[in-house]
């Protein structure tokens, strides 16, 4: 997940593999938004704003500056099972954003438009489903994780595994989403 919220003009530069005057030839132009900081009046190029130039003029989008692509969103109906997955999330490369608060999870979703969602109930599925269609264009990995001896139905495009005898899947499906 990103870190910034803006980058100088040499770092816009290197993700370009142009020269910074070249960027700021942009800026000036008004090609990419900037903005001038208080003194020496060095730009700075909000992600956001580098993002929409770079989708704009059809130029790849590095990952490490892409919202949500590693991260996971969690909603667990007990901390002890949220716990065990958010472990499994991370060895398989990802960064887990866990809670057992339904209001805390949408806020969590707007906030980092995570690469994947998962949920530990198929009522909670539904109600994500719907969450979910307003992040369009974004390909979400959705799955739902029962746990042992429960059974969930899962909703049409959600994975559905039981915890902990598929947890090697999970870990495959996170690491597979990963790589494409």
């Amino acid at each position: 997940m990103r870190d910034k919220q803006a980058l100088t003009t040499g770092e816009v530069a290197k993700y370009c593999g142009v020269n910074f005057r070249t960027v700021i030839r942009w800026i000036e132009r008004g090609h990419l938004d900037a903005y001038k900081l208080p003194g020496r009046g060095d730009n700075r190029i909000p992600v956001s704003s580098f993002i929409t130039f770079l989708q704009d003029n059809n130029m790849p989008v590095p990952e490490d500056l892409t919202l949500g692509g590693r991260t996971l969103v969690l909603l667990a109906d007990s901390d002890e099972l949220s716990a065990d997955l958010a472990s499994c999330v991370r060895r398989a490369g990802w960064e887990p954003l866990v809670t057992t608060d339904p209001i805390r999870f949408g806020f969590l979703l707007a906030e980092h438009q995570p690469g994947a969602v998962a949920v530990t109930t198929g009522m909670a599925a539904e109600s994500v489903s719907r969450l979910l269609r307003d992040m369009e264009g974004r390909e979400v990995l959705m799955m739902l994780i029962n746990q042992e001896g429960t059974a969930g139905i899962a909703p049409e495009g959600w994975c559905n595994y039981q915890w902990p005898s598929d947890q090697a899947g999970l870990t495959s499906a996170l690491s597979g989403a990963a790589a494409a």
